[in-house]
């Protein structure tokens, strides 16, 4: 069991084993922690962290409950970031049929340096900086990674939804598109690369981002033999950009699964801000 009360700081700041108290997680805090903290911190003692991760794989407790700071380190961070590059969407969870990020732009202007399958792709403003990194990273060791697919509106999904069925039928649509609204590309913070088939596995983008893309806040949406948890066949080309401090999160706690991740942070995101103090 692990003793004493928890706390996390993020930011770079040092870590405090003094037990915290209870003020400052309110809503006030709750703001400031979503525009980024500084310094913060959980008020957690060890048997809320043990109660705040039951249902969770064995694997996954296991692994949080041996290394508590470091784990909540990277809630802290998660938090901090935008909501919605952490939120779950899937055939349960769908998004409003009118939600359209605020914040998207064209990738031509960064034509330059992007791979891009065509004209027009779009994504939020805050994913840009990380792709463009991972992209140099890639290309400095002869990899290219072309964008295939980004930014997906309700309707277009509804259209290519439809082409599926219509070729595939329902039952197997589902298992290879999503339905309106249940599409993670509608989140502006999603990228198909490469063919946008099996193939892409193999190939040396497709090697690479299984390797790297953790490392610039990119996650695997569809890994293989996942299908009864995500709902869709494996997908190696389909990353959804979650954020460096919770791609971390998701591979050194989650064993590098993104909807096991996704779930908790859907339970647990109120719980864990009102706990969350801001100093």
């Amino acid at each position: 069991m692990v003793a004493g009360f928890l706390l996390a700081v993020a930011g770079g700041c040092s870590r405090s084993d003094t037990a915290a108290g209870s003020a400052g997680s309110g809503p006030a805090q709750r703001e400031a922690a979503a525009e980024g903290p500084v310094h913060s911190r959980f008020t957690l003692t060890s048997e809320d962290l043990e109660r705040l991760t039951e249902g969770l794989a064995p694997e996954v407790t296991h692994s949080i409950l041996a290394a508590p700071h470091q784990f909540l380190d990277l809630v802290a961070q998660t938090l901090a970031a935008p909501a919605e590059l952490t939120w779950l969407v899937d055939r349960r969870h769908p998004l409003d049929p009118e939600y359209e990020p605020a914040d998207l732009v064209e990738l031509d202007a960064h034509g330059t340096t992007l791979a891009l399958s065509r004209e027009g792709h779009r994504l939020r403003a805050h994913v840009v900086p990380d792709l463009l990194q991972m992209t140099e990273a890639a290309r400095a060791e002869g990899v290219t990674l072309l964008v295939s697919s980004a930014y997906r509106s309700y309707l277009y999904q509804e259209e290519l939804y439809a082409y599926w069925v219509e070729e595939l039928g329902r039952e197997e649509a589902d298992r290879v598109s999503a339905r309106p609204g249940t599409s993670q590309h509608q989140l502006g913070t999603t990228i198909d690369f490469g063919c946008i088939c099996d193939a892409f596995a193999h190939t040396a983008a497709g090697g690479w981002m299984a390797a790297n893309a953790w490392r610039f806040g990119f996650s695997l949406s569809y890994p293989e033999g996942y299908e009864a948890e995500t709902g869709y066949a494996h997908e190696s080309w389909h990353f959804r950009y979650i954020g460096k401090p919770a791609a971390r999160l998701e591979r050194e706690f989650f064993g590098g699964f993104q909807q096991y991740l996704l779930e908790f942070l859907n339970v647990r995101r109120e719980e864990l801000l009102d706990a969350l103090v801001v100093v």
